[in-house]
């Protein structure tokens, strides 16, 4: 018992270390700033990205909100690598909101184990709860914002991935912290650059009505967050490997992309996969595919731009 309280308390010392992943700020170029709540007296904020010509056309707009990577420590909102990816978004016609939240590890310093898986737990529960507060607000302002409230998407990476895998897992299970949420909303999409989902009832059971399509990608070699789980009786954190496992035994729509011999660095990959995001969206947002698909990616030896681009198309012709 002691080792694997021990190794879930190492992968959450380790989250410490998923900063290193983001680049350094400042960055991009993004369009506007709105405050979207007041959270143990630190105001949180949103960076809107719009697409050209937005504000001269009536048609809503799907959103994709993007939570950043930082183990939970540091604040990379406007960092290059993820603001390059907000802007990408835009450029095809996305609404895109790059959501802020608290940061449950920093200045954390624990020396019991147990005491440190308690504050990685509070630290997801933190960053959970200010994203769905985020979606709260763009669902209040979906006019003015000339958003569809019907197509929103969210994609995250390291920390910021663990967040919004938890929050469609919450909000699929209707928990407390999804109270903020109408009962009816339903997310219409999920992408998650090296997350998992951390669960005190065992394996992840999506109970109360079906998740979000989710695409997952993963390196299986990641130390950093679990590939696979980390379990101890019915506590767990479980990784992409797990959770597309449990989608595909109960039906649900999902993409699993398994790179082989790569660690955490598969959370910053956004650009390098964005064929593969666009694809997804295409597919399983827009069109409203609902395949299951499991692909292990292992040649490396070429940019990976280029060699995912036409699989990705021919998957999408294949089905």
């Amino acid at each position: 018992m002691k080792r694997y309280i021990i190794a879930l308390a190492a992968m959450a010392a380790a989250a410490l270390l998923g900063a290193q992943y983001a680049q350094a700020q400042p960055a991009g170029r993004w369009d506007s700033t709105k405050a979207f709540a007041v959270r143990d007296t630190q105001t949180l904020n949103l960076d809107f990205y719009f697409p050209g010509h937005w504000q001269q056309s009536d048609t809503l707009r799907p959103c994709v909100i993007f939570v950043y990577g930082g183990g939970f420590v540091a604040n990379y909102q406007r960092a290059e690598l993820y603001s390059t990816f907000c802007r990408a978004l835009a450029d095809q016609g996305y609404v895109t909101a790059a959501s802020d939240y608290r940061l449950g590890l920093k200045g954390v310093h624990e020396k019991s184990s147990l005491k440190m898986l308690k504050s990685f737990r509070n630290a997801i529960r933190m960053a959970t709860e200010d994203l769905f507060a985020a979606i709260d607000y763009i669902l209040r302002n979906a006019g003015t914002l000339r958003i569809d409230p019907d197509r929103i998407i969210i994609c995250g990476s390291s920390a910021g991935a663990i967040s919004v895998l938890q929050a469609n897992y919450e909000l699929s299970n209707r928990s407390e912290m999804a109270s903020a949420i109408p009962a009816d909303f339903r997310l219409s999409g999920v992408i998650s650059f090296s997350g998992g989902v951390f669960s005190n009832m065992g394996k992840c059971k999506y109970s109360v009505h079906e998740p979000a399509p989710a695409f997952f990608l993963h390196g299986d070699e990641d130390r950093l967050v679990p590939y696979n789980r980390i379990q101890l009786f019915r506590l767990g954190m479980f990784g992409s490997k797990q959770l597309a496992a449990g989608y595909k035994e109960a039906g649900y729509p999902y993409c699993f992309a398994s790179f082989g011999n790569h660690s955490h660095e598969v959370a910053s990959f956004q650009m390098e996969q964005f064929d593969a995001v666009m694809w997804f969206i295409d597919n399983y947002v827009n069109a409203g595919r609902k395949w299951q698909i499991d692909m292990e990616i292992n040649d490396m030896d070429h940019e990976i731009g280029k060699v995912y681009a036409n699989p990705w198309r021919a998957y999408s012709r294949g089905f």
